[in-house]
């Protein structure tokens, strides 16, 4: 059984932008050929961060990518329990980075409320 291969923001960014086709055909087919992608959580929070502030996607558009994404069956988001809990709270208006602490937090650590600002 081989190893998941890590993916890294590139790779994600193209394959959900389609900004470079080439690019995101080899991203899509190393995918494809793949038995298992991983998908650290420092790489979710960096996607979240390029697709709002690069490319300017609404919070709808990169909460629906951060979905599709996640019905690749191969692709595996680090604790994708707490991302959709992030997700589902950023729909609500929260921000994303702080959706995920706080899911986070609340997953593990037994930490509430989730602290903004001193």
């Amino acid at each position: 059984m081989s190893l998941p291969l890590a993916l890294d923001t590139n790779v994600l960014v193209r394959l959900l932008t389609n900004d470079d086709p080439e690019q995101a055909e080899r991203a899509a087919h190393l995918i494809d050929r793949s038995s298992a992608c991983f998908v650290p959580i420092t790489v979710t929070l960096e996607l979240e961060w390029v697709l709002r502030g690069a490319y300017r996607l609404s919070p709808e558009a990169v909460i629906s990518a951060f979905e599709g994404l996640m019905a690749i069956p191969q692709v595996h988001l680090e604790h994708d329990d707490q991302v959709l809990y992030a997700l589902e709270w950023h729909r609500q208006g929260l921000d994303f980075a702080d959706s995920l602490h706080l899911a986070r937090c609340a997953a593990g650590l037994g930490i509430t409320p989730f602290v903004e600002e001193p």
